[in-house]
């Protein structure tokens, strides 16, 4: 941990713990979570071209698909192609910054020697993970105390781990079917309807907009004929989400009522998770959310990934819009010299109450090591700007948990 801002707390403000949760605790061994990290998106970038055009969770693509299918207890043969498939790719990857972040968690939680996993290895970090998930849920927080994380964001709706506060997704609402919603008026019922049951069930912290893996994230305004025009022409059984009108819709809808409700709204912008070739990368920049956010003055834009790899378009946008917020979440992961670059001139351009970090992990281990990793980039930028040890710790108090306290209302960590 970085000496510097060792002890200033994080509020981590995005992570999908619950992607490794939902496994049983007594059958989580090194495996699990490996094939949660996303290293594989990078074991798939490493030039297999069976896994050309195809994602990481798809059959056959890796070992992740077996995973689960198996629900999480691997037979033996699958466990064994899927150490060889992480050991085998190790050297090509092993530069990454998902990689050395998770070195670092590795090496601190569960005693690696050195940098690589091996085969002589893996057994005995597999048994130090196993003997701590025997008490899950009291390993997961003594993980997060120990990276300095007081808060986490978990984004899959209603957190199943104390300590945490939950994302309602607006996709959750999306790809449900039409059902009998015969026209606009009945569709905004229908939603405001659903957004109040969410905050009544676990008052979500905010409202995610992940509409960036299904469809270009250009917000269209649609009037009131059009949307019953298209609920007319839509069947029954067939999602909302399969109606671009009725889809931005829903987005304008979520913009106007959200902050009423104490929402902000969190969009993912850039790059996405999982290799997915479906969507071209000039879909997902954040400039093309300009108009959307112009229209909804009162909303809060939470602009996830900094629009990696187009991070200046996010930055710009946080300098130019008092109602958007740059967050780096994930970035740590994608690349550690691209993450101080972002954070240097997001310091340079944009008042340093809107910057936030998140990790983006896909559980406790993966979220420690990003953290570690995150301080140092911190502790780089600032050290660069001569400002006094007043002046550099309170930035990084704004960056690690100010800001987002301050956007999301809560008290200090």
């Amino acid at each position: 941990m970085n000496p510097d801002f060792g002890d200033i707390p994080i509020i981590d403000t995005h992570e999908h713990l619950a992607k490794v949760y939902h496994w049983r605790p007594e059958v989580v061994g090194l495996l699990h979570f490996v094939l949660e990290n996303h290293y594989l998106m990078a074991g798939v970038a490493a030039g297999d071209s069976k896994c050309a055009g195809r994602d990481w969770m798809d059959e056959g693509a890796t070992p992740y698909w077996a995973l689960t299918k198996a629900e999480g207890v691997v037979p033996a043969a699958d466990e064994e192609a899927g150490m060889a498939y992480i050991i085998e790719r190790l050297p090509t990857v092993a530069l990454t910054s998902d990689w050395k972040a998770f070195e670092i968690t590795l090496r601190e939680l569960y005693g690696l020697d050195g940098f690589l996993v091996t085969r002589e290895n893996w057994r005995a970090l597999d048994t130090q993970v196993r003997r701590r998930y025997k008490a899950r849920d009291q390993w997961y927080r003594e993980v997060l105390a120990r990276a300095g994380i007081r808060l986490v964001f978990w984004c899959y709706g209603k957190p199943l781990l104390d300590g945490c506060r939950g994302v309602l997704n607006a996709m959750d609402f999306l790809h449900q079917a039409k059902g009998d919603t015969r026209d606009s008026e009945a569709l905004a019922a229908r939603f405001e309807a659903w957004l109040d049951g969410e905050i009544a069930s676990y008052n979500p912290v905010s409202m995610k907009i992940g509409f960036a893996y299904y469809r270009d994230v250009a917000v269209a305004r649609r009037p009131h004929r059009e949307v019953d025009a298209a609920l007319r022409a839509l069947s029954p059984e067939k999602a909302l989400t399969e109606s671009r009108t009725v889809d931005d819709f829903v987005h304008e809808l979520a913009a106007r009522v959200a902050p009423a409700r104490g929402l902000a709204l969190q969009v993912h912008t850039g790059t996405l998770a999982g290799n997915v070739f479906e969507q071209p990368l000039l879909e997902t920049y954040a400039a093309r959310l300009e108009p959307f956010i112009a229209r909804h003055p009162d909303a809060n834009f939470d602009v996830f990934h900094g629009s990696f790899p187009q991070w200046g378009e996010a930055v710009t946008l946080a300098r130019k819009y008092p109602n958007v917020y740059l967050n780096m979440c994930w970035v740590t992961g994608l690349s550690e010299s691209m993450a101080e670059a972002m954070l240097t001139a997001a310091f340079d351009a944009v008042p340093v109450n809107k910057i936030m970090w998140g990790g983006d992990a896909h559980s406790p281990e993966m979220a420690y090591g990003l953290a570690a990793l995150f301080r140092d980039i911190l502790a780089r930028a600032l050290a660069r700007r001569g400002l006094s040890a007043k002046l550099k710790r309170d930035a990084a108090e704004w960056v690690l948990w100010r800001s987002a306290a301050t956007l999301y209302r809560l008290p200090a960590p």
